[in-house]
């Protein structure tokens, strides 16, 4: 039995206890038994609605995307970044952030948002590699940490990769507000 057969069994024992049914025997429980209280009753029907939404979903659960708030981060969160010694992407920095927030109360930060924030800032500027558009360092930008280090793909393709050191990560850490702050604004 795979996880969604457990899942949808467990779905169907929750109805025929929340219809006062043992789910085992198949016989009406005793007029007395807690499942016939009516909160109880209820509980059980609501988490199986939420099973068989899963069993639907094919084992994922998902959270309605228009009630949670867009990314934001407090200072106690931001402070608990973990910097890494050697230099990492900015997809890793992103990554970083989304594991210090509630995804289901906001919005995970776009992989876009540091370095449009960058490009803005003149820490990062775009330059055309045979017709495809790059991100390279300005000099400000290597002065804060930011550099571009070649690398092989797994396919065995050569690329660049733009890299951030601990100095650019604090640099990035500190100035997150300014980062939402400037995507928000350019949304709208």
């Amino acid at each position: 039995m795979n996880d969604l057969q457990k899942i949808n069994r467990a779905k169907i024992y929750l109805e025929n206890l929340a219809n006062g049914v043992n789910p085992l025997t198949e016989q009406p429980v005793g007029e007395n038994d807690i499942v016939n209280n009516v909160r109880i009753s209820r509980c059980l029907f609501y988490v199986s609605d939420i099973l068989g939404k899963i069993v639907g979903n094919k084992g994922k659960f998902k959270v309605d995307k228009a009630d949670r708030a867009p990314f934001s981060i407090t200072a106690e969160q931001a402070a608990q970044f973990e910097l890494s010694k050697n230099p990492i992407s900015v997809s890793e920095i992103t990554k970083r952030f989304n594991a210090l927030i509630d995804p289901l109360a906001c919005k995970e930060l776009k992989l876009g948002v540091i370095t449009n924030w960058l490009l803005q800032a003149g820490l990062l500027n775009e330059i055309t590699v045979n017709n495809k558009k790059r991100r390279r360092p300005t000099t400000q930008g290597a002065a804060i940490g930011i550099s571009v280090e070649e690398r092989v793909s797994q396919m065995g393709t050569p690329y660049e990769a733009v890299l951030y050191d601990i100095g650019a990560q604090r640099f990035i850490v500190d100035n997150i507000e300014a980062i939402i702050a400037f995507d928000r604004v350019k949304k709208h």
